[in-house]
């Protein structure tokens, strides 16, 4: 009976010692945290990436053992989303992803990985389409402007090629423009703090839709609320501008548009309703990927790029904001960008400079 006891004893010891062996492998880091955050075990990888030292680390807190900062902020707001990029304590080169996931009762597992690579990978992507983007913007001017210099009923017969030729110019000029703010968005980190006038933003956006549609739709407009926006104009011109552009092309003659600036203690939202076709619920989680299409014949006659929501997204996410998606197939759709109340601006707020300051 002894024996057994000691065989088994002796095989979950092993067990323990095989998985503590893969874990102290793995390249990613692991550290074992309790209760009070405090460590009780982390492998090789953890202790290189966090500047943690064993056996005199054990024990003690996480927080005065690894100094990142907001690290401290991270762990007391229960840390229910990752640090996406911090820099190692260590290597100001190295780029780190934090993730902390409860175990055990009220215990926990620190995941950290090394996300340089990523990030350099990142970079000459981003490089690189701004690169060819530049590169491609002449000649597709040059060859563009030439063909408006022909009148296509001086050469019938040519007529119908000279004015496809023209249409393809046009659209692959704007995907070009797209991509470069696509990029110039990309390399921002921050953006200038000035009052977005929301109500002349409200004006601009009827008047685009209503020269677009060309009277085809009934566009109408509503402001809730008089609070500003904190952020820059251009930008957020550029992002609501597409999304009612997008609802214009994609809504049959005789619908409707609607525009509506809401704010309140909460917060504020930018909605752009339409009584377009629908998107099918399948495509909306894909709908800020860089040329996603719903209908690929249909984008292509309306004149889209398949990059307007990707702009919109990066341009909510430099003023800490998102855009949500409803729709529903035969109905229509509403796109809200949904802005905190940090970025609002009350009409007795400290004024700050317009962006033509």
């Amino acid at each position: 009976m002894k024996k057994r006891v000691a065989l088994r004893r002796a095989g979950l010891f092993g067990m323990l010692r095989a998985f503590r062996d893969a874990a102290m492998a793995l390249p990613d880091g692991l550290v074992a945290l309790d209760g009070e955050r405090r460590i009780r075990w982390f492998n090789t990888a953890a202790g290189s990436m966090l500047n943690i030292q064993y056996p005199q680390d054990v024990g003690a807190a996480l927080l005065d053992a690894v100094m990142i900062p907001g690290l401290d902020a991270w762990i007391g707001s229960g840390a229910a989303e990752p640090m996406a990029d911090v820099t190692a304590p260590a290597n100001a080169a190295i780029h780190l992803h934090l993730r902390l996931i409860p175990y055990a009762e009220d215990h926990a597992l620190l995941l950290v990985r090394d996300i340089s690579q990523a990030r350099r990978v990142e970079k000459m992507r981003r490089d690189f389409v701004a690169n060819v983007s530049h590169e491609l913007r002449t000649p597709l001017t040059v060859v563009h402007g030439y063909l408006e210099m022909i009148e296509p009923e001086q050469i019938p017969e040519f007529e119908t090629i000279i004015r496809e030729l023209r249409s393809q110019s046009r659209r692959m000029t704007q995907i070009v423009e797209d991509l470069l703010t696509l990029s110039r968005l990309d390399a921002e980190e921050k953006l200038p703090k000035t009052r977005v006038a929301m109500v002349p933003m409200v004006v601009a956006l009827q008047r685009d839709a209503e020269g677009l549609s060309q009277g085809r739709h009934t566009i109408s407009t509503s402001i809730e609320g008089n609070a500003d926006l904190q952020g820059s104009a251009k930008d957020l011109y550029s992002a609501f501008s597409n999304l009612v552009s997008n609802a214009v092309r994609y809504t049959p003659v005789g619908g409707l548009i609607r525009i509506v600036w809401h704010s309140d203690a909460n917060g504020g939202q930018l909605r752009v309703t339409d009584t377009g076709h629908g998107i099918p619920e399948a495509h909306l989680p894909r709908l800020t990927e860089r040329f996603y299409r719903v209908s690929t014949s249909r984008s292509r006659e309306s004149g889209g790029t398949g990059l307007g929501l990707s702009i919109v997204k990066h341009v909510l996410q430099l003023h800490d904001a998102h855009l949500q998606i409803e729709s529903e197939v035969g109905v229509g759709s509403t796109f809200t960008c949904v802005f905190g109340a940090n970025r609002l601006l009350s009409p007795d707020s400290p004024d700050l400079p317009t962006e033509e300051d």
